[in-house]
């Protein structure tokens, strides 16, 4: 959350939550009211390191991409766990920590579709390759 907060006041973004039910599952009716909203990105966690709820990203995917906007998902309480398939996910980004999967501390993986690892790579004015 510390990262988006701090991002959020250095642009000057809208930061807005998503609420839970009683049993910590997602509200998915409070995740549409949010969507109707147009936000750019939409992040979550696949699994809460806090309650265990595992989220359903492949649904939660689907009505992100209708809205528009770019999904992205925090594994790093799934990844080490369970069997990840990004393309069946459906999520456009997905990152986790190294020291989660056993590694050391301060690394970690960011996944994205191309399209997006292009765009940030010229936002940094990067070269950009097709064959990267």
């Amino acid at each position: 959350m510390v990262p988006w907060q701090l991002l959020a006041k250095r642009k000057g973004a809208h930061l807005d939550y998503i609420k839970i039910n009683s049993d910590t599952s997602l509200n998915m009716q409070s995740l549409k009211e949010a969507l109707e909203k147009k936000p750019k990105i939409v992040s979550l966690t696949h699994v809460s390191n806090v309650t265990g709820t595992i989220n359903d990203i492949k649904e939660v995917a689907k009505l992100v991409h209708e809205a528009g906007a770019v999904f992205l998902v925090d594994g790093a309480q799934s990844v080490p766990h369970m069997k990840i398939n990004v393309k069946e996910l459906g999520c456009d980004i997905l990152a986790f920590s190294g020291h989660k999967m056993l590694g050391p501390t301060g690394i970690g993986v960011l996944y994205a579709k191309k399209r997006f690892l292009k765009r940030c790579l010229l936002s940094l004015g990067a070269r950009y390759d097709k064959g990267c």
